[in-house]
């Protein structure tokens, strides 16, 4: 376990001019096509039905045209978009409401919608959203993508790191990391390929508030040339395998396999996946479904993060908006490139992690990969 180190590091906004000039559209579209939208976000799990939220963030993002737009709602629960052309549109809400001491998370999709306008009226939209609870526990980064390496499709240096958010001392013992398949996301159940628990029978491994924990694929230093990727010698975990040539490092502790549909080890998908941390009772009690998926409640989520090589593929979402209501990715695989989560702020001394359960909102990319540290994306 360790306190993790924050960089900082500047992103200036001239990167944008690294972008080839031929993947933008160059037709300029009349003023005349252009309307405005306005968009309402509506809570209908609230104790008030249809109780409008206040403050949400939301992402309209244009498919064909791969333009953005962000915009927060009012006191009425609304929010104005100008200039927009007519196109099939992702729509992404995200907010929050207090309850106790509890932070209830809002979120919401409207996937491939077709927006468009006529006679200069302004376009009426209403987002319905789900709820989840804030985590005290956090995947704070992913490395999936790969070692950019002259040995091709190297994927060994993989690993995950999990953040303690909260004030209090969380115990790992018995939590599940699992991956989910794609086809289910309005399955009452999640259909898993991997599933890998932490050892430990209740108090044996505890991570204090502020600090974090890196599960490797292979605890070993990927840093050396050809791979020239990172060194997980110092994890504090390790997906290991006896008896199926896997890789071991003896002073790593292992995690123990519970379930794997692929392979022999936790091979996290360089293009696309949703990881998600769980805590389950009796993980083999669903059984499977017909294709060697063992089965799992979505009401054991603690955590979950969704990625793709294309996040706008909204249509392709593998856990609903009660577990990510977004995407992030957006990288190359075999790229040596992370996707790691935001700093919100600062609560005396120790570093609070972004949780909207949106990786659209959350999460930013990492060129290169923090495994034990976070560092913190300041753009100008």
């Amino acid at each position: 376990m360790k306190k993790p180190l924050i960089l900082i590091s500047s992103i200036a906004l001239c990167v944008l001019l690294l972008i080839p000039s031929s993947c933008k559209l160059s037709v300029e579209q009349p003023s005349s096509m252009r309307f405005s939208a306005e968009l309402t976000v509506i809570d209908t799990t609230a104790d008030n039905s249809d109780s409008l939220v206040v403050s949400a963030n939301i992402i309209l993002q244009s498919i064909t045209y791969g333009d953005e737009f962000n915009a927060t709602t009012n006191e009425a629960g609304k929010a104005l978009f100008h200039n927009l052309l007519p196109d099939s549109y992702n729509i992404l809400a995200s907010g929050n409401r207090v309850e106790g001491t509890d932070i209830i998370l809002i979120n919401g999709q409207v996937q491939d919608t077709s927006l468009f306008i006529e006679n200069n009226d302004t376009l009426k939209l209403k987002v319905l959203t789900q709820v989840s609870k804030s985590s005290a526990l956090l995947l704070s980064e992913i490395y999936y993508t790969g070692a950019k390496t002259l040995i091709p499709q190297y994927f060994h240096d993989q690993f995950t790191e999990i953040y303690n958010n909260s004030n209090q001392v969380v115990y790992l013992d018995s939590l599940l990391i699992v991956d989910v398949e794609f086809g289910y996301v309005n399955d009452s159940l999640l259909h898993c390929a991997h599933a890998y628990m932490f050892p430990g029978t209740g108090m044996d491994y505890p991570i204090q508030p502020g600090e974090l924990i890196v599960i490797a694929q292979d605890a070993i230093d990927h840093s050396p040339y050809p791979i020239n990727s990172v060194n997980l010698l110092d994890s504090d975990f390790e997906y290991y395998l006896a008896d199926e040539g896997d890789v071991d490092n003896p002073y790593v502790t292992d995690m123990i396999q519970i379930h794997s549909k692929y392979g022999h080890d936790f091979l996290y998908s360089v293009f696309n996946n949703a990881i998600l941390i769980m805590k389950v009772k009796e993980p083999y009690k669903l059984g499977y479904d017909g294709f060697n998926r063992i089965l799992l409640s979505k009401s054991d989520v603690i955590d979950g993060v969704e990625y793709r090589d294309n996040p706008a593929e909204m249509y392709m979402k593998r856990v609903d908006a009660s577990i990510d209501g977004g995407l992030t990715g957006g990288i190359p695989s075999y790229s040596s490139q992370s996707v790691e989560r935001y700093i919100d702020r600062f609560e005396d001394g120790r570093m609070i992690l972004m949780d909207n359960n949106n990786s659209s909102l959350d999460f930013h990319v990492n060129n290169p990969p923090t495994p034990g540290w976070i560092e913190e994306e300041v753009s100008q």
